[in-house]
């Protein structure tokens, strides 16, 4: 199971403390989708760090869909530009668990 959360209207940083307490102990794969417009700034990309941590720590997904970051934004994020695309890669590093594991 795959559970999406969506930026939508929030401000950025409610979205991120809502996110930051949802998941603290959570057992599904994590889809966060910003606005297309949204960009972050170096503590809430750290910020995000830190909860793909404790998701990959549990051996779950962590996707971050986005069109204003990018590969060069964060050494540990796994971005994308489409939720469609975060759908493909979580069934692509599931089959590669299933196999490494």
């Amino acid at each position: 199971m795959t559970d999406v959360y969506s930026q939508e209207r929030q401000n950025l940083s409610s979205f991120i403390e809502h996110l930051q307490s949802h998941l603290s102990d959570h057992k599904q794969h994590v889809i966060i989708e910003f606005n297309a417009e949204q960009e972050l700034n170096t503590n809430e990309i750290e910020q995000l760090e830190t909860i793909e941590k404790q998701i990959r720590g549990n051996d779950l997904s962590f996707v971050v869909v986005s069109l204003k970051l990018d590969y060069d934004s964060s050494d540990t994020l796994t971005v994308v530009p489409s939720v469609d695309e975060a759908h493909d890669l979580i069934s692509f590093e599931e089959m590669q668990r299933d196999l490494l594991g």
